[in-house]
Parts: structure tokens; C-alpha cells; sequence
């Protein structure tokens, strides 16, 4: 055979193997010519316009693609090619139903002879999982898994965004920062399970709210939120955290209706797991530039004033001022301090006598957790456990005054001490602490010391959380030997149907209804009607607060059971407490 023959015969071989492996390729690959005519095309292409190869071969992109698209988009992309440019482009298309899928596509200049481009070769990857991939990268990175919302890091972004454009526009930006009141009692009583339920029912019911308002009313006029839906502005930015964001504003007194309008949102309770929950939220309100000219600035004051509303009293609105950045800093040195002193067991426990009104013998003593600071002093209980509340402390400080004050009553039952009732507060995160009942065996048993004389007080609010579980936690607490008390009865939602379920053993009448009180009128009425209704119940009667000689008398009269209160004795600290007992016994 002719050498010639031999290399094209060698040739047609290596190009009908070119040709299988371009073809088995699962991108489309073509060859466009410089007069926009498909030269070659690949199986993959054809599969992919389904169309024959003779519809497409010879044929220009406008035949194939339609002329809009080709003049819009793709003959950009070939002149810039023929003019010896690699050009990238990544679209959505429509195919098969409504199904869109992403297409990168690559423009790469072909020079069969000279600089010029002859041919462009164009290749293109479907990139649809990909994209589904980021898009659900960026679902976690930027939305709240559990409501949907955005996240801290995508509501900063949109925040800055805005800023940017108000500051360009001599406008402003209105920040709301609100959290939902008592949200971790309500979690720590139905569980995070529950919890969960109910952020992404605030969420849904936020949500719907600032959908229906494509714009929000204000005097004068109203306000577009730049043609977007009014719940692109809202973000889930941590716990029970939320923002909202009103942008280019010229009149702030439209944040007013917006912000009554949220609080009315939570008066209807959620539907919880067939069970229906009410909670409130509190709202903190800044603006840019007044209130800060950067994101966090604004962001930070708009949290500040949110703290403000609910040293307030919770369920309202609060406008943030300046003056609030040094009760902030305030509460935030004591919140650090207070951390400070759990971690180096700086508190310490005081305790007051109770004392049986009949004989005037003291019967009981209740153990107060106090905090006297080196730098600030004695700092009051009122000013401190709230804020154990609030940042969780309160748990660890709880187990740390029952484990204190049940190695305290040993010592004195070891002293001979065997009749003293001794009383322990337990906080509503702490009753409802699943850990509870064993945290309690523990200290009982640590100690030694007799279950029988442990008393716990709790408040009836506490208990209102969730009445079942309290009735069982209350049950396995008896069945140990202790004592149930029904701390601050009258203040809160008293009801004789808790005392039927809860078989509280005493019933404490708060301090308010004794100090100062109008003995011959309404006041003494109403301790006059909760003193026979513990008989009539068979319940003790304590009452606190008692200071004079006046009371006494009155509580005696009414047989009250025991009596306690600066008349007898302030809180004392220990080694001052035994005193007192060597002197009473």
C-alpha cells in the first residue's frame, strides 16, 4: 500500500476516534464559524435542543436559538471570542416542564491559520447540582434553619446595604430588636422541642404580618420598602432574638404603629403540641444616623433600648437614648461580676427564723442567698436574681444554695438542732430543671441531713407554667418527705383550684398584704380570708414581712400559724443565725 495511503488511512482512523471520544462526552461541545453557523455539533448538544443534527449543522445560532436570544446574549460572547478572547457565561433555561436548569458555557477561540479567529468551540456544562449545592450552602450560611428567616450573618449584610443607601440619600433607618419575654421559663417548662414549635410559629405569624402590608401606613402618607416584600427585612439573628429593618424613612413616627402592631401580634396564644401558650415580646427601636452611624452602633443601641422596654415591665416599645448606654454597661459590669463571684463561691446565705405565733417558739428558718461584693457591698437580692434569671446562672446558683443549705441544717441537727424546719427557694428554671428531683436526693444525701425538716418554696406563678408536670415533680418530691410551700400566694394568679392540685403542706402570705397594711380594713380582710382558708384547708399559714407589734397582734387574733420578719429578726449570716439559736434554745 502507498505510504500516503497508509498515513491517511492512519488519520481517518485517529479522527473517527477523535470524533467517539468528543461524542461520548456528556457536555455539548459545538464549532461555530465566524458567519454564526454551527459546523460541528456533538451528540450531547443534539440530546440536549433535542434536535436532529441535520437542524442544526449549516444552520445559523438565531435558527437554532431564536434571534432575541442571540442578539441579547450569545452573540456578545462570539464576537468577543472571534476577537481571540475565552469568554465565560452561566445561565437558566426552562426545559422539560418548568424545570430550569444552570448551563455554564465556554467561548474558546479557534486559529486554523494567522492570528485570526476562524471558528469559536463552545462547551457546555450543566451546573444544576452544583448550584442546588451552593444554594443550600448558602441556605445554611445565610437562613435560620428553624423559621426560615434570615440569619445574623445576611441581615447585617442587608443592614449595611441599606445604610449605604440612606446615607447616599440623606434618609433614615429605622431598627427594630426584639425578644420574646420569659422565653427561656416557657422553654425550660414544655421543653426546646416545644420551644422550637413556638420561634417558628413567631416567626410564621411575623412573617404574615409584614406580607399582607406591601406598604406601611404612616402620617402623612405611606412608605414602599423598594417594591420587596416587608419580610425580607425581618431576620431570626439568634435564640429568641428578632430584627426588622425600615429603610429610607423620612418620618419616624410611622415606627410607632409598626411597633404597637407587633406587640398586638402575641396577644393570641400559640398552638403548641394541643396546648395553647402566651407569651409577649419586648421591642427596642434605633435609627441611623441619630443613633449610630455604622451597623453595629445602630445594631447594639436597638438591643439596648430592647432592654430598656423590659426593665419597663416587658410587652412594649422602647425608643433608644443615650442615657441608656450607661445603664448598659452598668448591668453588663454587674452581670460580670456576678459570673465572677458563682465561679469563686462569693455568695453567701443568710437565714431568717420563723417562729410559731401561738408560743412564740422559733420553728423554721429560711435560707436568702446574698452577694456582698468587695467593690459594689451588700448587694440585694432583687437587683442580682433577675439577672441570674435572664443569663441562666440561676440554675447553678440554685444547686449551689441547696447543696449549702442542706449541709448547714446537718451541722445543726448535729448540734441537737432536730426541730427546725429548714425553707430553700427554688427559682421556676430550677423546679422545672428535668435534673431537679436527683439534684435534690443528692443533696440530702451528701449531707445527712433529715428530708422530713427541707421545706422548698415555690411560687405559685412558677407552677402556672405547666400545672401537669408540676403536680408530678411535686409528687415524687413528697414521696421523698419533703415539704412543699406556696411562696407569694395573692400576688400572682392565686386560684383555690392550685391549692386543690398541688397538696401544698404551707401557704406564705407575701410580705405586701402585711407590711403597712390597713389591719381594720381591706387589708386585714384579705389576710383575715387566706388565714381561714389554711385551716379550712389544713394548711400552715406563714406570713412575711411582719415588723410590728401591731401585726403580731392581728396575725395572733387570726391564729395565724408562724410569723416572720424584721419584729423578730432581719437575715442573718451564719455564725450571727446561731447566736440567735443559742439564745432561743
Amino acid at each position: 500500500m502507498n505510504p500516503n495511503d497508509l498515513v491517511h488511512k492512519k488519520l481517518e482512523h485517529e479522527l473517527s476516534l477523535y470524533k467517539m471520544m468528543v461524542n461520548a462526552s456528556l457536555d455539548s461541545i459545538t464549532l461555530i464559524d465566524r458567519d454564526y453557523k454551527y459546523c460541528i455539533v456533538t451528540d450531547a448538544y443534539t440530546r440536549a435542543r433535542q434536535l436532529k443534527k441535520e437542524e442544526i449543522l449549516n444552520h445559523t445560532v438565531a435558527d437554532v436559538w431564536g434571534k432575541k436570544i442571540f442578539q441579547e446574549i450569545i452573540k456578545q460572547k462570539l464576537d468577543e471570542c472571534f476577537s481571540g478572547k475565552t469568554v465565560s457565561h452561566i445561565a437558566a433555561y426552562e426545559f422539560n416542564r418548568n424545570e430550569i436548569n444552570y448551563i455554564e458555557t465556554v467561548y474558546t477561540p479557534c486559529f486554523t491559520s494567522g492570528s485570526i479567529a476562524s471558528h469559536a468551540v463552545v462547551i457546555s456544562h450543566n451546573i444544576t447540582e452544583l448550584k442546588k449545592s451552593q444554594e443550600k450552602i448558602e441556605a445554611l450560611a445565610y437562613y435560620d434553619s428553624l423559621t426560615h428567616l434570615p440569619s445574623r450573618p445576611l441581615f447585617l449584610d442587608r443592614l449595611y446595604h441599606e445604610i449605604t443607601i440612606a446615607k447616599r440619600k440623606g434618609t433614615s433607618v429605622a431598627v427594630f430588636f426584639f425578644d420574646l419575654d420569659e422565653f427561656k421559663k416557657t422553654n425550660d417548662t414544655f421543653g426546646h422541642s416545644a420551644g422550637d414549635k413556638l420561634l417558628a410559629g413567631v416567626g410564621d405569624r411575623l412573617k404574615k404580618y409584614l406580607r399582607e402590608t406591601d406598604t406601611i401606613a404612616r402620617p402623612g402618607g405611606t412608605i414602599n420598602l423598594d417594591e420587596k416584600n416587608n419580610s425580607d427585612y425581618l431576620a431570626r439573628i439568634g435564640g429568641d432574638e428578632f430584627t426588622f429593618i425600615i429603610p429610607d424613612i423620612s418620618d419616624k413616627r410611622i415606627t410607632t404603629g409598626i411597633a404597637e402592631r407587633i406587640l398586638t401580634l402575641f396577644e393570641a396564644p400559640f398552638e403548641i403540641s394541643d396546648r395553647e401558650v402566651f407569651i409577649s415580646t419586648s421591642i427596642g427601636i434605633a435609627f441611623y444616623p441619630d443613633d449610630g452611624n455604622d451597623v453595629e452602633t445602630v445594631l447594639k443601641n436597638a438591643d439596648t433600648a430592647m432592654y430598656k422596654a423590659k426593665e419597663r415591665g416587658k410587652n412594649t416599645y422602647q425608643y433608644y437614648s443615650r442615657e441608656m448606654n450607661q445603664k448598659a454597661k452598668a448591668r453588663t459590669f454587674v452581670e460580670t461580676k456576678l459570673r465572677y463571684a458563682v465561679k469563686n463561691s462569693e455568695l453567701q446565705l443568710y437565714y431568717q427564723p420563723q417562729y410559731n405565733i401561738e408560743n412564740s417558739q422559733m420553728t423554721g428558718v429560711e435560707a436568702l442567698i446574698r452577694w456582698d461584693d468587695k467593690d459594689m457591698g451588700l448587694i440585694s437580692p432583687k437587683d442580682f436574681i433577675p439577672l441570674a434569671e435572664e443569663t441562666g446562672l440561676i440554675i447553678e446558683i440554685g444547686d449551689w444554695v441547696l447543696q449549702s443549705a442542706c449541709h448547714q441544717g446537718r451541722i445543726w441537727q448535729d448540734q441537737g438542732i432536730n426541730n427546725l424546719n429548714l425553707c430553700v427557694n427554688l427559682s421556676v428554671r430550677q423546679f422545672f430543671d428535668p435534673h431537679l428531683v436527683d439534684k435534690i436526693k443528692s443533696a440530702v444525701e451528701n449531707s445527712g441531713f433529715d428530708p422530713a425538716c427541707l421545706e422548698l418554696e415555690i411560687t405559685e406563678t412558677a407552677m402556672l407554667h405547666n400545672t401537669d408536670r408540676a403536680v408530678l415533680i411535686m409528687k415524687e418530691l413528697k414521696e421523698m418527705g419533703i415539704k412543699i410551700a406556696l411562696d407569694d400566694f395573692g400576688t400572682g394568679y392565686s386560684s383555690l383550684v392550685h391549692l386543690k392540685l398541688f397538696h401544698v403542706d404551707t401557704l406564705k402570705i407575701d410580705q405586701v398584704f402585711i407590711r403597712n397594711a390597713d389591719l381594720k380594713g381591706r387589708d386585714g380582710a384579705i389576710i383575715s380570708s387566706m388565714i381561714d382558708m389554711c385551716h379550712k384547708l389544713q394548711i400552715k399559714a406563714v406570713a412575711e414581712g411582719v415588723e410590728t407589734i401591731e401585726s403580731l397582734t392581728f396575725l395572733k387574733e387570726r391564729r395565724c400559724h408562724l410569723a416572720q420578719g424584721f419584729f423578730f429578726s432581719p437575715p442573718l449570716p451564719v455564725d450571727k443565725f446561731e447566736d440567735l439559736l443559742c439564745l432561743k434554745n
